[in-house]
């Protein structure tokens, strides 16, 4: 799986939790609702299974957003450990590339060196049958 399909997929998760929470909510707030109007019952009574309601709604509100704070937090971790994974990554091929240049730049200078040796022997050879 490639980083951007791995990244497709957790913004699908995210996504998914968000829209579930989202959900959650109106589905309790229609709950609620539908509870405060057909239940038979005194306006205390009524209140009180109100304020249990709200009790529960914003308990299940904190779980939920723990949830995302840990799923992020986990994000936040991968990503990292990518980012890093990938920094070593580019510093092993920089290094690579660095050795290589340097074999080659030795390997061109000795090159040169031979040619200049050649070359200036052939020019006393040269002066010499003069």
């Amino acid at each position: 799986m490639t980083v951007t399909e791995n990244r497709l997929n957790e913004l699908e998760e995210k996504n998914s939790s968000k829209d579930f929470f989202v959900g959650a909510i109106i589905g309790g707030v229609i709950g609620a609702a539908a509870a405060l109007l057909l239940a038979p019952k005194t306006g205390k009574e009524l209140r009180n299974d109100l304020s249990g309601q709200m009790d529960t709604l914003m308990n299940r509100t904190d779980q939920w957003r723990e949830v995302a704070g840990q799923k992020s937090n986990q994000f936040a971790a991968a990503a990292m450990e990518k980012t890093g994974q990938m920094r070593d990554m580019a510093m092993e091929k920089g290094n690579q590339l660095v050795g290589a240049v340097k074999e080659k730049t030795q390997q061109a200078k000795e090159q040169g060196t031979e040619a200049i040796k050649n070359t200036s022997d052939e020019m006393q050879n040269i002066s010499a049958d003069e």
